[in-house]
């Protein structure tokens, strides 16, 4: 399968995404206009089409292009998964032109996806992730 990358979300594939979102499990509270401004205001997004150019993965960047680049919301829809899809979106996002200075990637992901993340050489943190919420 012919992977197919999209940086630009227009209105057509803003729904797209967001209905892959309701998909799953962590990201189904999600409203609509959430999602759009999780993408506008995120430095990078990164969409992976098929052959047919449906959506069938995603990952978002927070980063200050030099130190530190935090990829969130890797999604990779159900039938493809297992197909090096998510592998291809990582590689994709370690390999971008803009995060070349970049010299940490790291990732935030659900508990039961570390082992996933560690084979793409990802490696727990000594360092505690603190949390405030509203």
């Amino acid at each position: 399968m012919q992977l197919h990358w999209i940086e630009q979300f227009a209105e057509d594939r803003r729904r797209e995404l967001y209905a892959f979102y309701s998909k799953e499990w962590w990201t189904q509270g999600r409203e609509y206009d959430d999602v759009i401004q999780v993408l506008e205001h995120s430095d990078i997004v990164l969409g992976c089409c098929s052959d047919a150019g449906r959506l069938i993965g995603f990952a978002r960047v927070l980063t200050d292009f030099t130190f530190k680049a935090m990829i969130f919301d890797v999604i990779v829809d159900e039938p493809f998964r297992g197909q090096g899809v998510g592998n291809a979106i990582i590689d994709r996002i370690k390999g971008h032109e803009a995060l070349q200075k970049v010299r940490s990637f790291e990732l935030y992901c659900p508990d039961q996806l570390v082992a996933f993340y560690e084979g793409l050489g990802f490696a727990k943190s000594s360092s505690s992730l603190l949390r405030h919420q509203r």
